[in-house]
C-alpha cells in the first residue's frame, strides 16, 4: 500500500462518474453534512462545497464552479483533457490497472481484493445481513460493521478513496459508519 493520499483543505467540487453515482454522491453528502462540512447535490445557490452527481460529465456546474474531484469507473465518459484538469483522482485498482497499468501515480485507488489499494479490506465476513471487515487506508486500520446491507463493501471503500482524496481525515470517515451502526 502507498501513501499518495494528499491533504487537501476546501474542496470546490466533487464529481461523482461511475455506477450507482447517484447512491455514492447521496453518501458521500451524509459523511460530510455528518462531519459538519457544508454540502450540496447539484444545488449551487449557497454552499462552498459540492457533490455532484452526473455520470459523464460536470457540465451542469455553473461556471464559477469546477469540479476538482473526481470518482470515476470504467464507464466513464470524459475526455483525457478534462480528466487531466482534476486536482485528485479516484477509482477502482481493478480499473486504475486496466487505464494507467503500474504507472497510476496521482491516482487514489480503492479495492476489496487487492491489498496494494491506497484504501482496501480485509476479513470480510457476513452474518445476517450484517457485513463486517477491515478497512485499512491512510495507515490506519478500523473495523468497519454495515448492519442491514445499508452500504455495500464497495460504497464504503469508494466513499472513503474520495473523502480521503480531499483531505478528510480517515477516522472521520469512519465515524460516520460507526455513528450508523448504532
Amino acid at each position: 500500500m502507498t501513501n499518495r493520499i494528499k491533504t487537501v483543505q476546501n474542496p470546490r467540487a466533487i464529481l461523482i462518474a461511475c455506477k450507482n453515482s447517484k447512491r455514492i454522491a447521496e453518501i458521500i453528502s451524509d459523511i460530510l453534512n455528518f462531519c459538519s462540512y457544508n454540502t450540496c447535490i447539484d444545488d449551487f445557490s449557497q454552499n462552498t462545497d459540492f457533490v455532484i452527481e452526473n455520470r459523464d460529465y460536470d457540465e451542469n456546474c455553473p461556471e464559477n464552479v469546477i469540479a476538482d474531484t473526481i470518482l470515476f469507473d470504467g464507464d466513464c465518459e470524459i475526455d483525457e483533457d478534462r480528466m487531466m484538469q482534476f486536482r485528485e483522482k479516484v477509482t477502482s485498482y481493478e480499473n486504475a490497472m486496466r487505464l494507467y497499468g503500474d504507472d497510476f501515480s496521482g491516482v487514489i485507488t480503492f479495492s476489496a481484493d487487492n491489498y496494494g489499494a491506497d484504501v482496501a479490506c480485509r476479513n470480510v465476513s457476513e452474518d445476517n445481513g450484517t457485513a463486517s471487515f477491515e478497512i485499512i487506508g491512510n495507515g490506519i486500520l478500523s473495523r468497519v460493521n454495515i448492519i442491514d446491507g445499508k452500504y455495500s463493501v464497495e460504497e464504503v471503500l469508494a466513499c472513503t478513496g474520495v473523502l480521503l482524496a480531499i483531505g478528510m481525515p480517515m477516522a472521520s470517515v469512519l465515524s460516520f459508519f460507526d455513528y450508523e451502526e448504532k
